[in-house]
This record gives structure tokens, C-alpha cells and sequence, in this order.
């Protein structure tokens, strides 16, 4: 039995983790690249780092695991441990960026670093709207599933 194969279509979950790496890790690399001398009252340049390292690595995880399709299960639960770990990472990237937004220095930023000001407000529009749909996947995913699980009265009564 193979352990690997190819994958014929890729799901619109890994396109849409592809699209959010590259968008992202193009958009870090190029602040790093041409911005990262400037600096204001808030600690803006590590979230860049982190954001960009951690895509790095996410990039090279996407690269490991869509491209091929693996039977073992062992390894997709290994795989689906770092897809968690990586949602993790976003989730606390998130927290971080919300705590540098709502600082009192962050209105000094648009001035001397106005990059890393825009990068931060558009990560976290991008990443409000992200968990916003997961945040109603869950929700209708419950309902749909509580439900399911409720008898029909209607026909109860017959």
C-alpha cells in the first residue's frame, strides 16, 4: 500500500490558506525589506517578525502536506495538530496586534512609521473577518447539530 499519492483538486481551505500565506508573507517580506528601520511607540516591527517567520514556516508546512496526499493516519493527525498549533499562533498574533492597536503610542505610529501602522490595521480587519466566519461556522454548525438531535414534534403527535 502507498502511504502517498497524488492530490487531484485542492479544498477551498487550503486555497484560502494559501491565498492568507502569500497575501501576508509577501506584504511582511517587503516591510522587512524596505521598512524596517522605522520605529514609533509601539513594539510594531515584531509583529512583522513574528508574522513573517511564522509564515515562513506555515509556508513550508502547506507545501509538505496539500501538495501530497497521505494515507497514514498517524500522520494526519499530526497534521492536523500543527493546523491547530498554526491557528493558535494567528489567534495569539491576533491578541497581540489588538493590544498594540489599542495603545496609547499607536496614534504616534502613524507618522514615523505609517507602513506598520496600516500592515497592523489591515491584519487585524483580515484577521476580524477570518474569525468571524469561523466564529459563525461553529455557531451554525451547533445549531445544525442540536437540531438533529431534537425530536420532530410534529409527528409525535400521530
Amino acid at each position: 500500500m502507498q502511504e502517498i499519492e497524488a492530490k487531484k483538486k485542492l479544498r477551498a481551505t487550503e486555497g484560502a490558506h494559501i491565498f492568507f500565506t502569500l497575501i501576508f508573507l509577501s506584504a511582511t517580506g517587503i516591510i522587512e525589506s524596505r521598512y524596517s528601520d522605522e520605529t514609533c511607540g509601539q513594539n510594531l516591527g515584531l509583529l512583522v517578525n513574528l508574522l513573517f517567520y511564522g509564515l515562513i514556516i506555515w509556508g513550508t508546512y502547506l507545501l509538505i502536506s496539500i501538495i501530497p496526499r497521505y494515507q497514514n493516519s498517524a500522520i494526519k493527525i499530526f497534521f492536523n495538530f500543527l493546523d491547530i498549533c498554526f491557528g493558535i499562533f494567528i489567534f495569539s498574533l491576533f491578541i497581540f496586534a489588538n493590544v498594540l492597536y489599542r495603545g496609547k503610542e499607536f496614534a504616534t505610529c502613524y507618522q514615523s512609521a505609517p507602513v506598520h501602522a496600516y500592515f497592523t490595521e489591515l491584519f487585524l480587519v483580515v484577521t476580524y473577518v477570518i474569525f468571524s466566519i469561523l466564529a459563525l461556522a461553529l455557531i451554525s454548525t451547533i445549531v445544525k447539530r442540536f437540531s438533529k438531535q431534537n425530536p420532530d414534534y410534529e409527528n409525535q403527535l400521530e
